[in-house]
């Protein structure tokens, strides 16, 4: 008999910018085709099932109209809906610990479930105390009652074991897979952002506090590297904020453009590819999906100092600190191109393949090690090569 397993607490599939969408939609891709009957919760105004998608159930529920409590709300009914239909399920996966309320009513329904627990979101400082402490309380709250809990990264597997005393499975995000785009159409995209044989830097972003958006085109200015031609290119407005319109009274200044959110995957993997370097911010969370798509994509790059870039680029890189950002900004430049480095390993440590055998195994096991799966990837390609 098929293994019913829930993929809850994130905003649904198809996939845009969100890392854990992304996740849902990579893995259980995979797991279908091992047999497992895929139900994927998203959010709608209108409740109910909408037709599958590659074979995986989407189930909608409605969230909040305010976005402070969209999570909130949405993890409410979606914790109801599965105790409704508890019988249904074999397994239960939440991503993002800020849905305690569906956790806490999964684990009244007593479906077995893992908890992917999200970066440290208590240090990010949009968010305000009261939902600082929040989220912190509901992570010593899971910690004390979840049996299986995920880590996207070493690092964060560390903190919750130092702090929360807790051992957490380390399962990170596989790598973007970058497809083969023809040169007249590179040249297209190029041309389409005016950027055809123009030296910039890049970053896309969402504008947040946390992924520093606004210090990087600060240390880029003054840098003074457009008085030698150089731009720099911020990808990612949406939605009008104080510190959003800080960052739009910068555009066409200085070298400074700024670009809409943009989801067009082709676009995006051309942008970085002809870039100079790609700057990465994000000071908080793990394995970011953003910086495995620039390593796989970009000649070089530049991140935030701290141990999440540390662990991902593995050595390659610029780290760099808000203090020396403008003189490392001339630093990069002088750096030999890493792509070929970066790629390597890339593909060689993020594996979606190893990824989703990762969960598979955690739905009936209590506990996982993705490294091994990697091994066990390896095995399989040397196999397959050796029956050619």
């Amino acid at each position: 008999m098929k293994a019913t397993v829930a993929f809850c607490g994130t905003r649904g599939i198809p996939a845009a910018y969100g890392g854990f969408e992304t996740a849902v939609d990579e893995i259980t891709l995979r797991l279908v085709q091992e047999g497992v009957d895929c139900h994927v919760f998203g959010r709608s105004e209108s409740e109910g099932n909408n037709d599958s998608i590659d074979d995986r159930k989407i189930i909608n529920v409605k969230g909040s109209p305010s976005r402070k409590l969209d999570t909130f709300v949405s993890s409410i009914n979606t914790g109801k809906y599965l105790f409704k239909h508890r019988k249904e399920y074999d397994f239960v996966f939440w991503f993002n610990n800020a849905n305690l309320p569906g956790i806490l009513l999964t684990r009244l329904a007593r479906i077995p479930m893992a908890v992917n627990t999200d970066g440290l979101e208590w240090r990010r400082m949009k968010w305000s105390w009261p939902f600082k402490l929040y989220y912190f309380f509901s992570s010593l709250l899971i910690c004390l009652f979840c049996k299986k809990l995920i880590s996207d990264s070493v690092s964060i597997q560390n903190y919750y074991k130092s702090i929360f005393l807790r051992n957490t499975q380390f399962i990170p995000y596989g790598a973007p897979m970058i497809s083969q785009i023809d040169e007249e159409k590179k040249l297209d995209i190029l041309k389409k952002y005016e950027l055809n044989g123009q030296k910039y830097f890049i970053q896309i972003t969402r504008f947040e506090l946390d992924n520093l958006p606004l210090k990087i085109i600060e240390g880029f200015i003054k840098s003074r590297l457009y008085e030698e031609g150089y731009q720099f290119v911020l990808v990612g407005y949406r939605d009008v904020t104080p510190y959003s319109e800080m960052l739009m009274a910068l555009d066409q200044k200085k070298g400074v453009r700024i670009l809409p959110a943009n989801y067009d995957q082709e676009e995006l993997a051309v942008l970085r590819e002809n870039a100079e370097c790609y700057l990465h911010g994000n000071s908080v969370g793990g394995t970011n999906p953003a910086l495995l798509e620039a390593m796989g994509s970009c000649k070089k790059v530049m991140a935030i100092d701290g141990p999440f870039s540390k662990e991902v680029l593995g050595g390659y890189g610029l780290l760099f600190t808000k203090e020396r950002l403008a003189e490392q900004f001339r630093e990069v430049i002088n750096m030999e191109d890493q792509s070929r480095g970066m790629k390597e390993r890339l593909y060689s440590t993020y594996q979606w393949d190893a990824v989703a055998r990762s969960y598979r195994e955690l739905m009936t096991s209590k506990s996982t090690n993705y490294l091994n799966q990697v091994e066990r990837n390896v095995e399989i390609e040397l196999s397959t090569n050796s029956i050619w």
